[in-house]
């Protein structure tokens, strides 16, 4: 190297050390083309036909659908099923129980992600697995809910939706390879209902034939009694419950702290001349400190039950935005809408699919003292929002999906989508 090229390398060096933003923005493209390099790399990896990959809760948890898909398919002696996960303690536990389980970016994880045939998730594979190895995969998306929120291709705030809608042609096409990683070869997403069918392709950048109305398995625990039934306590089982489960805002940047939000003396007295209990599980955005001092008011946020089944116990949902909710609406309870901040909501945080007022059948209040009086309205007069649940219940779940539904997922999957032989 000459003398003169060294001056040029130097310039640039001292450059890129004086102009952090200039640096960051050239580490950011080149892990973004490193990634899709191997996600391209990916799909000429040979796949076997009966390797299929679970994965779930952003890589850090075994539950929710695709839990009860994997233990089902588990079973098949046609097929290697193994778990993906983020977390070690998730591994462990799988691996005492006798499953197949993996680190996502451990060898073995990385073999398996590279050699599966089906990947099975409830987020984004970039969220539940190394999203780099799946570009040859069948992505078979179970999602975690149905709610009123954009996501994804739909969310103004997001990379893909930026991306799609970027004035710049260069920007739109460089930009598209990065949201393919994101991607599958074949992309099958899993819907409710027909409402909910007509916005999950721009959502998820699915074709609209492969947009699956097959339900939410993991609702299957509010229509049967299984052995989970008792990982909840006899005290939630028995006792009359309000629980208090709302979503986060703009992942916790305006999140009031709770107790501003409630007057949890009055909350308690009202619990205590009712019989009732009231729980808190807050979003791991949230702020503030349930004060531990009231008999009747449990703070649950850091015990690890699961949602369903603490839905399936509570006699009365108090929530604001979240999709909680609409699964709720199958046990046909009462359900009231905690909204004190949605016009901010909605302006800094999340669009949403439907007018908010249409679609939550319950009371919808913004002051505290309005709070207990509904409370206490729910609790003499449980039916008084009846009609309207069933209502709202019927855009979010066709009827077929106000059941169990997890055999006729795994004979879809089996059939039309792994073409078992004899299915």
């Amino acid at each position: 190297m000459n003398i003169q090229m060294l001056q040029i390398v130097l310039l640039f060096l001292i450059l890129l050390s004086v102009n952090r933003p200039l640096l960051k923005k050239i580490r950011l493209i080149a892990k973004r083309t490193v990634v899709v390099a191997i996600h391209f790399l990916s799909k000429l990896v040979p796949k076997s036909r009966n390797l299929v990959v679970f994965g779930g809760e952003n890589g850090q948890g075994f539950r929710g659908n695709t839990k009860y898909l994997f233990l089902e398919m588990a079973t098949n002696t046609d097929l290697h099923c193994v778990w993906i996960s983020k977390n070690n303690k998730i591994i462990s536990y799988l691996l005492r129980q006798g499953f197949h389980a993996c680190k996502h970016h451990s060898l073995k994880g990385i073999y398996y992600q590279l050699r599966a045939k089906l990947v099975i998730h409830s987020h984004s594979i970039n969220d539940d697995f190394s999203k780099s190895f799946l570009g040859g995969a069948i992505s078979y998306n179970t999602w975690h809910g149905v709610g009123l929120k954009k996501v994804w291709g739909a969310n103004k705030n997001t990379f893909t939706y930026k991306v799609f809608h970027d004035t710049s042609m260069i920007n739109r096409f460089f930009g598209s390879f990065v949201v393919k990683t994101n991607l599958a070869k074949i992309n099958y997403m899993v819907s409710t209902s027909k409402r909910v069918s007509t916005y999950y392709p721009e959502t998820f950048l699915v074709p609209k034939e492969n947009v699956l109305e097959l339900g939410q398995v993991r609702n299957d625990v509010f229509f049967k009694e299984t052995e989970e039934d008792e990982w909840i306590p006899d005290w939630i089982r028995n006792e009359k419950i309000i629980l208090y489960m709302p979503t986060h805002r703009n992942f916790g940047k305006l999140e009031r702290d709770i107790n501003l939000v409630f007057d949890f003396q009055k909350l308690n007295e009202l619990c205590d001349r009712t019989g009732y209990k009231f729980l808190v599980k807050r979003h791991m955005y949230s702020s503030g400190q349930v004060p531990s001092i009231y008999e009747h008011i449990i703070d649950i946020s850091e015990v690890s039950y699961d949602p369903q089944l603490l839905l399936k116990y509570t006699d009365i949902l108090l929530t604001d935005y979240s999709s909680c909710y609409t699964d709720f609406l199958l046990l046909d309870r009462p359900v009231l809408f905690y909204c004190y901040d949605l016009e901010l909501y909605l302006q800094k945080s999340n669009e949403m699919y439907f007018n908010y007022f249409d679609v939550t059948p319950g009371p919808k209040v913004n002051h505290f003292q309005e709070l207990l009086r509904e409370l206490e309205q729910s609790m003499e007069n449980p039916d008084f929002y009846k009609e309207d649940r069933k209502r709202v219940l019927s855009i979010f779940y066709s009827k077929e999906n106000q059941q169990e539904v997890l055999q006729k997922q795994i004979d879809y999957i089996y059939t039309n989508i792994l073409k078992l032989k004899g299915r």
